[in-house]
């Protein structure tokens, strides 16, 4: 009975484990995403400031 229940916690730190890398890994993303968009715009944004306009 002992065996079982140390393998259950074992199991749930891995659970646990995994699931704080996958969300880790999603927020990078996610964030690694806004500051392409930003950059993006932001490119967009000093094209035109510094566009002639006739």
């Amino acid at each position: 009975m002992r065996r079982i229940r140390s393998m259950a916690i074992a199991g749930q730190t891995l659970v646990e484990f995994v699931s704080m890398v996958a969300m880790t890994l999603l927020t990078i993303i996610v964030l690694a995403l806004l500051l392409y968009t930003f950059k993006e715009y932001g490119a967009r944004v000093m094209e035109l400031v510094g566009s002639e306009y006739p």
